[in-house]
């Protein structure tokens, strides 16, 4: 089960993240924590990501517009640190908690940006969004919906949009998995199911760029974020359900 989770999932997830910009990330934090341990499961998932960020930003890091990244890729980083670090002291049903609460802001953030709601672009909004990022990244390895707020209207080309958010998700990702490492989240036994990750990511972003102009990304859209609302309210209930029972 292990195995075909570690294939099936990222080959999917990274099909929808090469196709139209994000998916892989929420696709695995739906299974993994499920048949490993969450920290370890967080850990696959920012392997998984940072492999696939390195191939797209490999592409399009002359389109990063750096300036308006910084303000919110410092505290990002400052903060993951930090709340990855005390993500170590919690009980697992209350990280998965947690992760069903972030799950389910995703789908109140694509909401409300359908309705053009937006986060007007300062450099101090940019640190805020960054903490929250951090936050969000530390305890559950998600961290997209607050720098997407910020970014979004800060770059109006969406070659500049997507080379930057890529590149955000490339440090994230980064910064999450060195935290996780230095307290040992992975050990030897995770190097085969690590290399299956790695190679159905590889193939998953092939097969994205394949079905790029043959999907309509805005209905693709909506699907997945109506499993990522259904699955965050399965997930914040039945842990919830699990405490008060135990």
């Amino acid at each position: 089960m292990e195995i075909f989770c570690c294939s099936i999932i990222p080959l999917i997830g990274s099909a929808l993240q090469s196709s139209m910009g994000f998916g892989n990330g929420v696709l695995l934090m739906a299974v993994l924590p499920y048949i490993l341990p969450f920290g370890k499961a967080v850990a696959y998932n920012q392997i998984s990501c940072l492999f696939l960020t390195i191939l797209i930003v490999s592409k399009t890091w002359r389109k990063i517009r750096w300036g308006i990244l910084f303000p919110v890729l410092v505290p990002m980083t400052v903060s993951t640190v930090i709340f990855t670090l005390w993500s170590f002291s919690f009980d697992q049903s209350i990280l998965k908690i947690l992760l069903g609460i972030v799950f389910i802001i995703l789908v109140v953030v694509f909401l409300l940006s359908k309705k053009g709601l937006t986060i007007k672009p300062t450099v101090t909004k940019g640190v805020v969004m960054g903490v929250i990022s951090g936050l969000s990244n530390g305890f559950t390895g998600i961290s997209g919906p607050p720098a997407a707020m910020y970014l979004r209207p800060s770059i109006n080309d969406n070659e500049e949009y997507i080379a930057t958010i890529q590149c955000f998700f490339l440090i994230q990702s980064t910064t999450g998995l060195i935290s996780r490492m230095g307290v040992g989240a992975l050990e030897r036994g995770d190097i085969l199911p690590l290399l299956v990750v790695l190679v159905f990511t590889f193939f998953g972003s092939i097969l994205g760029r394949k079905i790029n102009d043959k999907v309509d990304s805005a209905k693709m859209q909506r699907y997945v974020y109506m499993f990522v609302g259904i699955y965050g309210l399965y997930i914040l209930v039945s842990e919830l359900i699990n405490i008060y029972l135990i």
